[in-house]
C-alpha cells in the first residue's frame, strides 16, 4: 500500500493477565499500541485488553507471563478495507 499504513508483522491480540496493574502497565510502561475501551474485568483474576502488536511485542509479553490471542492479521484486514474503498469508489 503506498502513502498507507504499514500493517505488515502485525496482529490485533487479544491479552489477558491477573492483574488490573499489569493490564495498565502494558501502555504505561511497555509503550504497547492497546485499546484502552476495550479492557475489562473478566473475573477476580483476569483481566484483558485488545491492542496492534507485533510478533517481537507478542514474544516478549508472552515471556513475562501475558497471555496472548492473536484475533486477526491486520496486513489482511487492511488488504480487506483497502478492496472495499476502491469498490466503492467504482461504484460511484
Amino acid at each position: 500500500m503506498s502513502g498507507g499504513l504499514n500493517f505488515m508483522g502485525n496482529y490485533i491480540v487479544r491479552i489477558r493477565t491477573s492483574t488490573w496493574d499489569l493490564l495498565r502497565d502494558l501502555q504505561r510502561l511497555h509503550d504497547l499500541d492497546v485499546f484502552g475501551k476495550t479492557a475489562k474485568k473478566l473475573d477476580e483474576h483476569l483481566f484483558e485488553i485488545e491492542g496492534l502488536l507485533s510478533e517481537e511485542q507478542i514474544e516478549n509479553l508472552s515471556k513475562k507471563k501475558y497471555q496472548i490471542e492473536v484475533i486477526a492479521d491486520a496486513e489482511e484486514i487492511a488488504k480487506e478495507r483497502l478492496k472495499d474503498v476502491q469498490r466503492d469508489h467504482q461504484n460511484d
